[in-house]
């Protein structure tokens, strides 16, 4: 069976290690199983620029919990000295 839809390209790009590192760290926040495929969605979104300001609640949604994550983080080893 044919897949129209099939990937057939492929881009790279370079990364530091720190940007790397913070990606793997939160691309299950966003929905994604891997860094790659963190990268398609994020490109597929800019590619739909006509996205809802439902996704956009969404994603703005996601980044506050990831903040408030990392502020409980430092909070708790702050208070554990």
């Amino acid at each position: 069976m044919f897949d129209t839809n099939r990937r057939r390209k492929m881009i790279s790009l370079r990364l530091s290690e720190v940007e790397y590192d913070v990606l793997k760290m939160h691309y299950r926040t966003y929905g994604a199983r891997n860094v790659s495929d963190l990268a398609r969605l994020a490109l597929q979104r800019i590619m739909n620029q006509s996205a809802s300001p439902l996704d956009n609640l969404t994603a703005k949604l996601a980044e506050l919990d990831e903040r408030v994550y990392a502020l409980e983080t430092q909070l708790a080893s702050v208070t554990k000295r």
